[in-house]
């Protein structure tokens, strides 16, 4: 019966060296591809070496290959492939001199070696697993890393060296080295420290406003930025609709106070922004039309469908969010890498727009009813002074102050204080 005939492409990862035998290199620039069969009608194989794998054994077996083409076979003939053991092995021995390792030595002689010490590898690989940031109760903490291991392919190489050199029964046996994680609990705890929190306070609120603050902030709890990452807050919180369970309250548009579904998630958007800015994290935001209550000119960042807040981390670690909110109160914090500077935002008024004061005729009865006396007065709305702002970061650093660094320019309009008179 004909023994079967294998098809092989393999690449030469140990190039063929002139007579002087210099040390191969593996990224040298004249590794060739050998085209070959492996002659298996051989009944006895040049040489066979018993590998231990986790208590299993491994065969690997060295045998003859027919050259695909004239050239092919003269680089089999070069690096003595086919010859017998002995002849195989004082090659070996050469490279060793040279300087080569086991492995780029035996490769020389030995092409088939590769495949399965790859698969050896490939059976008795683990992964190690790195410490990531675990969030419960409000807090950050870093799990216990675990290590991998890998195939000692150096020990392996050179025990089936001292195998096929001097023709011993013994069967080598595959062991692992360590692998490390590349983040331990110990690197990542460091990474966990407070960088800033912010209190932002909505007692004031109507029921709807102040579940809209709490629920848009909920969206924040234990969120991470990576490195180089950008936040949306818009892609964070989702559209404010009913049906993400945002609800009615006043929002600011075109100047104006007016009913809209997510009223009070501009709150929200300025407790995150504060937080982050002074955790010295970039951010990009926009103002809104008038000045809003719950913060200082300049501090405040709008959200709608055509404007974002926008928060890049560029701490050169990741960044982790919390947030608490109790009662009418919401406290941001941000966690990261341990900084060296204190950021405080300063907000300079450079001018004061004073509101107008308008009174109105109620004669479509919105305010008054048939009861009211003519000239009853109410105010409907009250005054909101416009500014003209420039908002600053202020750096501290071992509680002395560094820098200022200006980071907006705003104008806000006034809005009127509107009086309605009964007719």
């Amino acid at each position: 019966m004909c023994a079967k005939i294998v098809s092989v492409i393999a690449a030469c990862a140990a190039p063929f060296m002139c007579a002087a035998h210099t040390a191969p290199s593996e990224h040298s620039d004249i590794a060739c591809a050998l085209l070959y069969t492996v002659d298996t009608t051989e009944e006895k194989p040049i040489a066979e070496v018993k590998i231990d794998v986790g208590g299993k054994t491994v065969v690997y077996t060295d045998r003859p290959l027919i050259p695909s083409d004239f050239t092919v076979a003269e680089q089999i003939a070069a690096r003595r492939i086919n010859s017998p053991l002995s002849e195989k092995i004082r090659l070996v021995d050469e490279y060793l001199q040279n300087g080569a390792d086991y492995k780029n030595a035996l490769r020389v002689c030995f092409p088939l070696l590769d495949a399965t010490v790859k698969d050896i590898a490939d059976k008795m690989y683990v992964a190690p697993v790195d410490s990531t940031a675990a969030y419960r109760g409000g807090k950050f903490t870093a799990t216990k890393e675990r290590y991998g291991e890998k195939l000692d392919e150096d020990r392996l190489y050179g025990g089936i060296y001292y195998s096929l050199k001097f023709g011993s029964d013994y069967t080598v046996k595959a062991t692992t080295i360590p692998l490390a994680p590349a983040v331990t609990q110990k690197e990542l705890a460091a990474r966990l420290t407070l960088r800033s929190e912010y209190t932002t306070d909505f007692t004031s609120s109507t029921e709807s406003r102040a579940h809209n603050v709490a629920l848009a902030l909920s969206k924040f709890d234990g969120a991470k930025i990576a490195v180089g990452q950008t936040l949306s807050f818009n892609t964070a919180v989702g559209a404010r609709t009913e049906e993400n369970g945002f609800e009615s309250a006043k929002v600011i548009i075109n100047g104006e106070y007016v009913d809209g579904v997510g009223g009070g998630v501009c709150q929200a958007s300025t407790a995150v922004y504060n937080a982050a800015l002074i955790a010295g994290l970039d951010c990009a935001a926009n103002a809104h039309s008038i000045c809003p209550s719950y913060c200082p000119p300049g501090l405040d960042a709008m959200i709608s469908s055509f404007s974002d807040l926008l928060i890049t981390n560029n701490t050169g670690s990741d960044a982790y969010i919390s947030v608490a909110v109790d009662g009418g109160h919401a406290t941001v914090r941000v966690f990261g890498k341990q900084d060296d500077y204190t950021r405080v935002p300063e907000s300079e008024i450079v001018k004061t727009i004073e509101y107008e004061r308008r009174e109105v005729v109620d004669t479509e009865h919105k305010f008054f009813d048939s009861s009211a006396a003519s000239g009853d007065r109410l105010v409907a709305t009250t005054g909101k002074d416009g500014y003209e702002s420039i908002t600053y970061i202020k750096y501290y650093k071992d509680g002395k102050f560094v820098k200022r660094v200006k980071i907006r320019d705003n104008v806000y309009k006034s809005a009127p204080q509107i009086t309605v008179i009964a007719p």
